[in-house]
């Protein structure tokens, strides 16, 4: 009997915490990669979907005006593909860090309720015996 409760006091205490911390870190790494975070900050500024408006318009022969024109539609989408692609990451973020702060308060329920099942056992004896 004791032994066993040596050994789930060393596992509780020792091994779970630290399997708590691989799973936290598991599905920190598995949103990171659901939100492409990384990827979108390397391309935050690039053309969406790789396409500038400019390319879309039919092969004539352009103007001055008609290039400038262009390249402030050219700007102008990039500022939209920059703004989702921000709005994406930040969203990566929030949920990142409402991942963690999940993990961190069961890590620290899971190190606590022993402490806690202990006292409101001897808080319920002593209600009910008295002493």
């Amino acid at each position: 009997m004791t032994t066993i409760f040596i050994k789930y006091v060393y596992w509780h205490f020792t091994i779970a915490p630290l399997q708590i911390m691989v799973i936290m870190t598991n599905y920190l790494r598995a949103f990171w990669h659901r939100f492409l975070i990384g990827q979108h900050f390397k391309t935050l500024f690039a053309p969406w979907h790789r396409q500038e408006p400019s390319q879309l318009a039919p092969k004539r022969s352009k103007n001055f005006g008609d290039k400038i024109l262009d390249f402030i539609a050219d700007i102008y989408i990039r500022l939209i593909a920059a703004t989702i692609r921000l709005s994406v990451i930040i969203a990566g973020l929030v949920t990142q860090l409402f991942i963690a702060l999940g993990f961190t308060a069961l890590f620290l329920v899971w190190i606590i309720w022993p402490v806690l099942a202990i006292y409101l056992i001897f808080r319920g004896l002593s209600l009910v015996y008295g002493f």
